[in-house]
């Protein structure tokens, strides 16, 4: 008799290790699975979290994936794969000059071209559905098949707008910076030239000028607070009056003077006071000095009225001859279209002078 028991054994034996096999092969399948739908889950989690703006196009120029980012940006969704949705999903696009740049010639629809390999670092305007517009910057890389064929592209993009914002401001800061230098400049030729004329004492000559010019500094110090776009009244009052503190007293509503104006009321309060301690109301204890202004309509138009009273000091005299100091006081403030009007009442010494608003305030951006 032939036995069959131990090739039945073998056979038997040689399925249950194929069946093992076979699931130890479904189990590393499935963890396989799991590892890589867990891989892809991190990944959509990394591409929707990264601070950068990503998209994706095919080779045909249709969205396939952005990131919230990009939304953010564009200020709305595309839908992907959208055969209308080509190229970018931005509303509107501009390029740096302001031209308006259709879709289809945008960096994106150029890369696809495939006429450049990549772009860097290139400035587009986007336009959002609500009319506001940012700057950005984009970078796209070609995305190719291992026959080396062009199947899409990837654009990477980041807002700098607020770059663009802080550039424009320091170039204007500069332009500014330059035009105040050369007004200055001309001012203090000026005050030279008249500080140093009518024969006057070599050391007062000096004494005077370094003064004046302190005087400068102070104004454009302030200007430089505000980007030299103006300076308040009360700051240029408070300033050129620290020395005389609990003597004088302020009164009238805010007011921010344009850099003429600054500069101008600056040097004619440090004549008012200079004028004030050597025979006015500061050169006695008692002095005071009251200053007021207000925005009077004068046949519908603001003006911007002055008033400087003096009061407790000597008795006052009107000066023989007509000194640069008094000569920078009858000037009045840079806009005014009158004379100022310049009392020596024996009581104290008063100086008035009426400007139109337009003229000495700053203008509002």
């Amino acid at each position: 008799m032939t036995s069959t028991a131990a090739p039945d054994a073998t056979i038997e034996q040689q399925l249950r290790e194929m069946n093992d096999a076979l699931l130890v092969s479904s189990v590393r399948q499935h963890e396989m699975a799991e590892q890589a739908q867990e891989s892809a889950e991190h990944y959509r989690i990394l591409f929707d979290l990264v601070p950068v703006a990503v998209y994706s196009c095919d080779a045909s120029g249709r969205i396939h994936q952005f990131n919230r980012r990009a939304a953010e940006l564009w200020g709305r969704e595309p839908a992907p794969g959208d055969t209308d949705e080509r190229f970018c999903g931005s509303f509107k696009m501009f390029r740096p000059d302001g031209s308006f740049m259709p879709h289809d010639q945008c960096p994106m629809a150029e890369v696809l071209s495939d006429k450049i390999t990549e772009l860097r670092d290139a400035e587009v305007v986007i336009e959002r559905p609500d009319g506001s517009r940012i700057t950005v910057l984009v970078n796209i890389r070609p995305l190719r098949n291992q026959r080396g064929e062009l199947t899409g592209a990837i654009n990477c993009f980041v807002d700098i707008t607020e770059r663009k914002q802080t550039e424009a401001r320091h170039a204007l800061l500069a332009r500014e910076l330059q035009h105040r230098t050369k007004n200055m400049l001309s001012v203090i030729q000026s005050i030279t030239e008249r500080t140093m004329a009518n024969g006057r004492n070599l050391d007062d000559a000096r004494t005077a000028l370094i003064a004046r010019l302190h005087a400068l500094a102070d104004a454009t110090e302030l200007l430089s607070v505000g980007d030299f776009q103006g300076a308040s009244i009360n700051d240029v009052l408070g300033r050129a009056l620290e020395t005389f503190a609990g003597r004088y007293s302020l009164e009238g509503e805010p007011v921010l003077l344009s850099p003429a104006a600054t500069q101008s009321l600056t040097l004619i309060v440090h004549e008012l006071c200079t004028n004030a301690t050597k025979y006015g109301a500061y050169s006695t204890p008692g002095g005071r000095v009251a200053i007021r202004w207000l925005i009077e309509d004068v046949a519908n138009e603001p003006k911007l009225a002055f008033r400087w009273q003096e009061r407790g000091g000597p008795r006052v005299v009107p000066p023989k001859y007509t000194s640069f100091g008094t000569t920078l006081l009858q000037l009045a403030i840079s806009g005014a279209e009158t004379p100022p009007d310049i009392h020596f009442a024996p009581e104290g010494f008063t100086y008035t002078f009426e400007a139109p608003l337009a003229a000495v305030a700053a203008i509002s951006n």
